[in-house]
């Protein structure tokens, strides 16, 4: 056990004490608009109890097993909050046991006697001041030239309107493929730009990519079998950055993404895109998007 871990733990109690209340609640619907700073606080409570190694794995079991547990209802980020105070109170008590014991404190000095203070040397007679010299004549100043005032800076150019949410879309897919290619050639058709990012292994690797959009507000997800443990969080955190009902999840027929997630929509194909390509188009438009064909 580290010091590292303990202060880390004591972090995430701060950020879940203030990040807690602003839970929904089941009757009322999770909060979507804080979901991706929930689930980012949640997986680094995970990540951070799996450093306690073999005692802290029930704690990491008893916040995977929360069925509401992907979405940011109040009585779930509760439960992850407790559950890392009891893996904190954990980690600080295994960190004072392996401390080690406090050295005996070292003896006191004797005190030695000071010496007796030597006498105080007889002061010798002052001399005469001598006569103060006459003081030089001031410098005549030199006549003060006033300096021309500076041209005033050329006003700033207009910036010009950001019109990216608008225009373009982000294509999110875990390899480049025929599947792919067909959804940014449709895009292209209709005038709007498909921002590609292929995900990899890294689960948090979508966060770093979509900082870099800000303003753009309509996200494509192409599910592929393999993305499954990170499908959850990656939809999630895509709902949370482009708004509710602004996220569409394509898959294969044959295939089962993880559903029940509000705020995201579903289209099945079975050969090519083609086959959803006019309800695509139809979503574009109800999205504000401006289509050309």
């Amino acid at each position: 056990m580290d010091q590292q871990t303990v202060t880390k733990l004591q972090e995430l109690i701060q950020q879940g004490e203030k990040l807690a209340p602003e839970g929904g609640h089941e009757f009322s619907g999770y909060n979507a608009k804080m979901q991706s700073q929930y689930l980012m606080w949640r997986k680094s409570c995970l990540d951070t109890i799996a450093k306690l190694g073999a005692p802290g794995n029930p704690f990491r079991e008893k916040i995977t097993k929360d069925e509401n547990g992907a979405y940011f209802y109040q009585n779930s980020a509760q439960l992850i909050l407790d559950t890392v105070k009891q893996a904190s109170s954990l980690a600080e008590g295994e960190l004072k046991k392996s401390a080690p014991a406090p050295a005996p404190p070292a003896p006191k000095p004797t005190a030695v006697a000071a010496p007796a203070p030597a006498p105080a040397p007889v002061a010798a007679p002052k001399p005469e001041p001598a006569a103060p010299r006459p003081a030089p004549a001031a410098p005549t100043p030199a006549p003060v030239v006033p300096k021309p005032a500076p041209a005033p800076a050329p006003a700033p150019a207009p910036v010009a309107a950001n019109t990216s949410s608008k225009t373009q879309v982000l294509v999110l897919s875990s390899s480049e493929s025929e599947f792919q290619n067909q959804l940014t050639e449709l895009l292209k058709e209709i005038g709007i730009e498909g921002i590609v990012f292929q995900r990899g292994t890294a689960a948090d690797a979508i966060v770093g990519f979509l900082e870099q959009y800000p303003t753009v507000k309509y996200a494509y997800y192409l599910y592929n079998p393999e993305d499954i443990n990170s499908a959850m969080f990656e939809l999630g955190y895509l709902i949370g950055k482009v708004g509710s009902n602004r996220v569409c999840c394509i898959h294969h027929k044959n295939e089962t993404p993880p559903k029940g997630i509000p705020g995201i929509s579903y289209k099945e194909i079975e050969v090519k895109l083609e086959e959803i390509s006019f309800s695509l188009i139809k979503d574009m438009k109800a999205a504000g998007y401006t289509v050309t064909l």
